[in-house]
């Protein structure tokens, strides 16, 4: 047997056969017949999954670059930058205060909460 016919399928519209030389036809089944073998490999299935996840992630690392690279995000969210924050930092609306100030004004702000609380009927623990 020299050729390979085959015939039109069933269901669709008829085509004419197609006719290729027989030890092309061999080549290709035998070629069909390695990538069902392969295929079957687990060692194939892990390395096809791996790199499924790999491609997932590769795409969701560029669709997410894209996405960044397409807004001005410190313009969005109003972010300052580094400088601007060292900037803020370098200047001062007023001195700083002193530790003891700093513990009068706590006890202050307690005292007020404390005065809120026995208006309201609240006891402190």
């Amino acid at each position: 047997m020299t050729t390979h016919a085959t015939r039109s399928p069933v269901h669709g519209p008829a085509r004419p056969p197609v006719t290729i030389p027989f030890a092309e036809y061999r080549a290709l089944a035998a070629d069909a017949a390695a990538w069902r073998h392969l295929a079957a490999s687990p060692h194939v299935a892990e390395l096809l999954a791996e790199w499924v996840e790999w491609d997932r992630r590769r795409t969701a690392r560029q669709t997410s670059n894209a996405v960044s690279a397409a807004a001005d995000w410190r313009a969005n969210a109003a972010t300052p930058t580094y400088a601007e924050l060292a900037r803020r930092r370098a200047t001062f609306a007023r001195p700083a205060l002193t530790p003891q100030q700093i513990r009068a004004r706590a006890a202050a702000s307690w005292a007020r909460v404390e005065a809120r609380s026995a208006h309201a009927g609240i006891r402190a623990a």
